[in-house]
C-alpha cells in the first residue's frame, strides 16, 4: 500500500478541543499518515512555540497509537491575515507542491476542515484540480454535530496534554467522524475518465495540453509519445533518456540501425491508427511503409552481388535499378516485364513493381505475397479518394479494396498483424516483440498512476 501524507492547516480546533479530537488529529487517527505536513499562521506558529501544542500531539500520539510512525513536517508561514484569500493561496499552493515533490507516489490526504474559510477555499480547491494522482479531500463533522462556541484552543490557559489524556476519542467506540465529500470524489473520477478516454484514443497531445490535471511525474512520458507518435523521432528519443520506467520504450535485441528505427516507428504509427479507427490516415501512411519495408526484402531475396538494384537515396527515397536487374539477372527481368505487362525501366519503387518483383525473386511465403498483393489493390483503388473525398474510409472500404487475387478481403487489424510478422522477418537480429506493445506498457503505466 502506498504511503499516506496529510495535508492540513490548524485551527483554533486543533490539536484537541474540549477534549475530542479536532479535525487534523481525528484525520490521523483513522487514516494513519506516515507524514503529516502542517502549514501554520503567525497565530498558530507563536501558540506552538509557547506550549509546543503540536510537538506534544504528535509524541502523545506515537506512543499511544502511531507506533512512533507519525512525523510531522511544519510550514511556519508568518501569515497574519488569514482572513485574506490572496495572502493564503500562494503559499498554501507552494506548501502543497514541496509535498508532493517530496512524496511523488503517496496517497495525499487533505484536511478540509481546518483553518480559516480562506484557507479551506484553497484545500478544496488543491483537493479537486491538483495534478497529483491520489488525492482524498477529507471533512471531519463537529462531535455535537453543529458548530462549537466555546473551549477553543486560542483561549488563555489551555491544556494540551490534558486534553490528551482526557480526550473521548481514544475511546475504542468512539465513532468515526470523518468523511470524504462526493463532489470531489465525482470530480476526480470524472477528470480519470477522461484522461482514461484519451489514453484509449492515444491522442497525447489532447493529453499533454491538460498537464496541469495530470501527475507531473508522467507528464514527459505523455510528451514523448506525443513526438513519437507524431514521428518527431529526436525529440521523442530526448525526452526517453529523462524517463526512468520498468521497461524498455525502444526494445531491441542488439544496437538498431537508422532505418530499422524508422520502419518500427512507422509501423507503430500504423498500429495506432488502425487501434483508433482513423483508416483515413492508415490508408494514406500505408504506402510509404510498404514501399521500405518491400525494399528491404527485395535486398534479403536478391542473390548475392546483386543487393544494388536497390539504391537508397538521400532524402529518403528508394529507387528501383532495372538495368541493374538486366545485367545481374535477365530472366528475373524478363519475368517482371511480363508480369508487369510492360517493359520496366528505372524508376522510383512503387508498390506494383515491387511485389511482382518479389514474387518472381520467390522468398517470401506465399501467404506475405498475397497480403502486399491486397495491398497494391487497396492504393490503387483507395489511397486517393481518401485524399480528395469527403467522407472517412472505413475499415469496410479498406476490406472491399485490398483483396488479393485469391478473392480473400483484408481488414485493417489482419494487415498490421501480418506487417508486425514482415517486420519481424525483415530485422530477425535487431527486432523485438516487446516494441510491438510499447504503446500498451505506456497506456497501462499511465492509468495506474492516475
Amino acid at each position: 500500500m502506498a504511503e499516506r501524507v496529510l495535508f492540513t492547516c490548524v485551527g483554533t480546533s486543533d490539536p484537541v478541543r474540549e477534549m475530542r479530537d479536532g479535525s487534523m488529529l481525528h484525520i490521523m487517527r483513522h487514516y494513519r499518515p506516515e507524514k503529516v505536513y502542517i502549514f501554520l499562521s503567525k497565530e498558530m506558529e507563536d501558540f506552538e512555540k509557547a506550549d509546543h501544542r503540536l510537538e506534544k500531539t504528535f509524541c502523545f500520539v506515537n506512543e499511544k497509537w502511531a507506533d512512533g510512525t507519525a512525523e510531522a513536517v511544519y510550514e511556519y508561514s508568518g501569515l497574519l491575515n488569514v482572513a485574506d484569500m490572496d495572502a493564503v493561496a500562494d503559499p498554501l499552493f507552494a506548501f502543497f507542491e514541496k509535498m508532493i515533490r517530496e512524496n511523488p507516489d503517496s496517497q495525499v490526504l487533505i484536511n478540509l476542515s481546518s483553518g480559516t474559510p480562506q484557507m479551506k477555499t484553497v484545500l478544496a480547491q488543491l483537493a479537486v484540480s491538483s495534478r497529483h494522482g491520489d488525492i482524498r479531500g477529507i471533512q471531519v463533522a463537529n462531535p455535537s454535530g453543529k458548530s462549537g462556541k466555546s473551549g477553543r484552543t486560542n483561549e488563555d490557559g489551555y491544556d494540551v496534554q490534558l486534553e490528551l489524556e482526557l480526550n473521548e476519542d481514544e475511546a475504542p467506540d468512539a465513532p468515526n467522524r470523518c468523511s470524504e465529500p462526493r463532489l470531489f470524489a465525482i470530480q476526480r473520477d470524472r477528470a480519470r475518465a477522461q484522461i482514461g478516454s484519451l489514453l484509449a484514443r492515444r491522442d497525447y497531445r489532447a493529453l499533454e495540453a491538460i498537464g496541469d490535471q495530470l501527475p507531473p511525474d508522467i507528464l514527459p512520458l505523455i510528451r514523448h509519445l506525443a513526438a513519437r507518435n507524431d514521428l518527431q523521432t529526436e525529440e521523442a528519443y530526448k525526452l526517453a533518456r529523462t524517463l526512468s520506467l520498468p521497461f524498455k520504450l525502444y526494445p531491441a535485441k542488439r544496437a538498431a540501425g537508422e532505418e530499422y528505427r524508422e520502419l518500427s516507428e512507422y509501423y507503430l504509427l500504423l498500429r495506432n491508427l488502425q487501434l483508433t479507427g482513423r483508416y483515413s490516415e492508415f490508408v494514406l501512411r500505408l504506402n510509404p511503409f510498404l514501399t521500405h519495408l518491400m525494399a528491404r526484402q527485395i535486398e534479403m531475396s536478391l542473390p548475392e552481388g546483386a543487393e544494388d538494384v536497390i539504391e537508397r537515396w538521400t532524402n529518403g527515397r528508394i529507387k528501383f535499378r532495372a538495368d541493374v536487374l538486366r545485367r545481374k539477372l535477365p530472366a528475373a527481368a524478363d519475368e517482371l516485364d511480363r508480369r508487369c505487362k510492360v517493359y520496366v525501366t528505372d524508376s522510383e519503387l512503387s508498390l506494383l513493381v515491387g511485389v511482382r518483383l518479389l514474387r518472381v525473386l520467390g522468398r517470401l511465403p506465399e501467404h506475405v505475397l498475397c497480403t502486399l498483393e491486397a495491398c497494391e489493390s487497396l492504393n490503387s483503388m483507395q489511397r486517393n479518394q481518401a485524399a480528395h473525398q469527403l467522407h472517412a474510409v472505413t475499415d469496410e472500404d479498406i476490406k472491399r479494396a485490398c483483396v488479393d487475387g485469391n478473392q480473400k478481403a483484408y481488414g485493417a487489424d489482419e494487415l498490421v498483424r501480418i506487417f508486425g510478422g514482415m517486420l519481424e522477418k525483415a530485422y530477425p537480429e535487431v527486432c523485438d516483440k516487446a516494441l510491438f506493445t510499447v504503446y500498451d506498457r505506456c497506456g497501462d503505466h499511465i492509468s495506474q498512476r492516475l
